[in-house]
């Protein structure tokens, strides 16, 4: 456990460092990469990694859908759709997600609440409103975003495609949760 623990810390180190460069090498202000991914599809090589990329990133979320069947909607949706937009520093927060909630338990790590108790995740009434907060600056953002592609579809597309799971998984974490 403690082994997928450390992959999914590297694998967030790693992205968020090559998410860091792009912010100040390349900026977010074309669509969040969406153009990029688009045009690579040209070469015969990047459609190939583009489609291994999202092909992985599909099994993924079939995990996901299956360790969360039972739980909250809109907390599965907030993964699915930031996983297939965000990639791998998603997959990474989820593996270690998934190995705090398990508890050294590897029935529990694969299977989730269908192998026995998860440990659940504390969030305070501050964190909440900080996750409020940050939806709505966020959402505000988007706005702005929007507005700036003066009508650019590509940049539109990717900047609501990229943003919208943001707030939505913000938004999760400031609604406090049945119990499950």
């Amino acid at each position: 456990m403690t082994t997928a623990r450390n992959l999914g810390l590297f694998v967030i180190a790693v992205m968020g460092a090559l998410m860091a460069n792009i912010l100040v090498h390349d900026g977010m202000d074309h669509g969040v990469g969406f153009d990029v991914f688009l045009a690579g599809s040209g070469s015969p090589w990047q459609l190939f990694i583009n489609n291994d990329l999202v092909t992985g990133l599909l099994f993924m979320c079939g995990w996901v859908l299956l360790r969360e069947r039972g739980g909250r909607r809109m907390e599965t949706a907030a993964w699915i759709w930031m996983i297939l937009w965000w990639g791998n520093i998603v997959v990474g927060a989820y593996v270690v997600r998934a190995a705090w909630q398990a508890q050294g338990d590897w029935p529990r790590f694969f299977m989730g609440r269908h192998a026995g108790h998860l440990r659940e995740i504390a969030i305070t009434p501050a964190a909440r409103v900080i996750a409020g907060l940050g939806a709505l600056g966020v959402a505000m953002w988007l706005a702005g975003a929007l507005i700036g592609t003066q009508g650019a579809a590509i940049p539109a597309i990717g900047y609501a495609l990229g943003f919208a799971p943001v707030v939505l998984s913000l938004l999760v974490l400031a609604t406090p949760s049945a119990r499950r």
